[in-house]
C-alpha cells in the first residue's frame, strides 16, 4: 500500500463517522422530516449511502489515474519509489586444511559476499496497473454514481430536497471528508514536492528509502479537492435554504 493510501483510507472512515454521528445528534435533536419523506426513508437511505460510496471510488481511481499520469511529464520517480538493483556475487569455495590423525576428504566451504549495489531502477508495470486500476475504478463509481443520482431523484424530488435530512446529511459526511482530505494532503503534498526538487538526496544505497514522492499524495489531494469544491455551493444552498425556512 503506497503512502497517500496507508493515510487516505483511516482517514476517511474517522471523518465520515464523526460528521455522520453528529449530522444523527442534530436530526435527533431538531423536528424530524415531514411524514412523506419518512415512509420513504429506506430507498432514500440507500441511495445516499451508494452515492457517497461511489463518490469514495471516483476519489481512489481518480488519485491512481492522476498520480500515474504525473509520472510520464515528471518522471517515474515523481510517483513511484525505485528498486534497488544488486550485483550477484560469486560463491567460491575455500578448502578446509586437513586435521591430524588423517580425517575423511575435506569438504569444500562456501563463502559468500553481501552482494554489491549496481543502481536503482522504476518498474514499468507499477504505472501501468496504476492506469488500469485507476480507469476501471473511475469508470465503475462514475456509473454507479449516475445511477443512483437519478436513483435519488425519483425518492426524492427536487421540493422535498431542503427538507431531506439525508440530503443534508450527505452534503455535511461529503464536505467534512474530502474537505479534511484536502486540508491533511495538501500540505504534505506541496511539501514533498519541494523536498524532492530542492532537498539533496544523497546516496541511493543509503537514502533511497527516504526519498519523497509527492505525486502519490499528490493525485489524491487534486481530487478530493475536486471533490470538495463541487459539493461545497450544494452545501451552502442547502443551509441557505434551512436559513430562509427559519
Amino acid at each position: 500500500m503506497s503512502m497517500g493510501q496507508s493515510i487516505l483510507f483511516p482517514l476517511v472512515v474517522l471523518l465520515a463517522f464523526v460528521s455522520f454521528v453528529v449530522a444523527a445528534i442534530v436530526y435527533f435533536r431538531s423536528e424530524r422530516e415531514p411524514e412523506a419523506l419518512q415512509r420513504r426513508f429506506l430507498p432514500r437511505f440507500y441511495a445516499y449511502a451508494m452515492l457517497f460510496v461511489s463518490s469514495l471510488t471516483l476519489l481512489i481511481g481518480g488519485g491512481l489515474l492522476l498520480k500515474a499520469a504525473l509520472s510520464y511529464p515528471l518522471g517515474m520517480g515523481f510517483s513511484y519509489r525505485a528498486q534497488p538493483i544488486y550485483t550477484e556475487v560469486e560463491v567460491r569455495p575455500v578448502q578446509v586444511a586437513p586435521t591430524e590423525p588423517p580425517a575423511p576428504p575435506p569438504t569444500p566451504v562456501p563463502v559468500s559476499k553481501p552482494p554489491a549495489f549496481e543502481g536503482i531502477e522504476y518498474r514499468e508495470e507499477e504505472r501501468l496497473r496504476d492506469l488500469l486500476n485507476g480507469a476501471t475504478l473511475v469508470g465503475v463509481g462514475a456509473l454507479f454514481f449516475a445511477l443512483h443520482w437519478i436513483l435519488r431523484n425519483r425518492v426524492e424530488s427536487q421540493e422535498e430536497r431542503p427538507l431531506s435530512f439525508l440530503n443534508k446529511a450527505y452534503l455535511m459526511v461529503s464536505g467534512v471528508v474530502y474537505g479534511g482530505l484536502s486540508l491533511v494532503l495538501l500540505p504534505m503534498g506541496l511539501y514533498q514536492l519541494i523536498e524532492f526538487y530542492f532537498v539533496p538526496r544523497g546516496d541511493p544505497e543509503q537514502t533511497l528509502w527516504s526519498w519523497p514522492i509527492p505525486g502519490d499524495t499528490l493525485g489524491y489531494a487534486l481530487v478530493a479537492l475536486v471533490l470538495w469544491l463541487w459539493i461545497l455551493p450544494q452545501l451552502f444552498k442547502s443551509l441557505g435554504g434551512e436559513r430562509l425556512e427559519g
